[in-house]
């Protein structure tokens, strides 16, 4: 498999608190990464500097063998879904859609509305084109949010805490859908807390321990044959929350 993103020895601070130290780590075209770890593990800071969001003050970061300086360097390459979906509140969720594809991608306005349309379907919300966001739940506001970064035609989807705000049943049509594009080999890269969804698709987990991939291997291996402690550890309470 080709190799879409480099992360060479970076690490990143803010103030005196070191986030990242001297991480390393290559992320193959087709792959499918959760990244877990405690809250300060520095999950959230790693996949921001990956999607040029936050710069680091030692090592690179290499899209496609370029560096990446900043959002612009991505040229579109990396797509990146939050937590908190934003989503354009005055816009109706086609025009979430199609603005994007006629600015960014410079589409006329009926391909771009095609285009949107089929993305819609993708997500199963083509019969919502029409409302605005704030009528959504939650769940459907993050499935438009995937849509829209789709309509970019990234090379990576990187998804960031995705249904950290949202109750089980909405957490799960979300993670339907991310498991519906990693079967159809979208390379992707997701932080969560979502043990039991993302054992089931994801090809590598790495788990994340100050600022340092302590771990990394299948989820066979991570969720049931590794022996580190402080893996082991981690896994018990996610389980507990999970649970309750």
């Amino acid at each position: 498999m080709a190799e879409l993103i480099k992360v060479n020895n970076i690490s990143k601070s803010f103030g005196d608190n070191t986030v990242l130290k001297n991480l390393d780590l290559t992320i193959l075209k087709g792959e499918v990464i959760a990244i877990i770890g405690s809250s300060g593990s520095g999950k959230s800071t790693l996949v921001r500097c990956m999607a040029g969001l936050e710069n680091t003050e030692n090592g690179e970061i290499l899209l496609k063998d370029k560096i990446i300086q900043n959002v612009k360097s991505t040229n579109g390459l990396i797509g990146m879904v939050f937590q908190n979906f934003n989503l354009f509140p005055h816009y109706t969720v086609l025009e979430n859609l199609t603005k994007p594809c006629q600015t960014v991608k410079k589409m006329n306005s009926k391909d771009a509305k095609e285009k949107a349309m089929n993305l819609l379907k993708k997500v199963h919300l083509q019969d919502k084109f029409n409302q605005y966001p704030s009528t959504l739940s939650g769940g459907q506001k993050q499935r438009v949010a995937i849509a829209r970064a789709l309509s970019m035609d990234p090379e990576i989807i990187i998804f960031d805490e995705p249904t950290s705000s949202l109750d089980p049943e909405l957490a799960h049509e979300v993670f339907e859908t991310i498991s519906t594009l990693a079967h159809e080999g979208q390379t992707m890269v997701i932080v969560t807390h979502q043990i039991n969804a993302i054992r089931h698709f994801a090809t590598r987990v790495l788990f994340l321990n100050k600022g340092q991939i302590e771990e990394e291997g299948t989820p066979k291996y991570i969720f049931e044959e590794c022996t580190n402690p402080k893996l082991k550890k981690f896994l018990q309470i996610v389980d507990y929350v999970d649970l309750d």
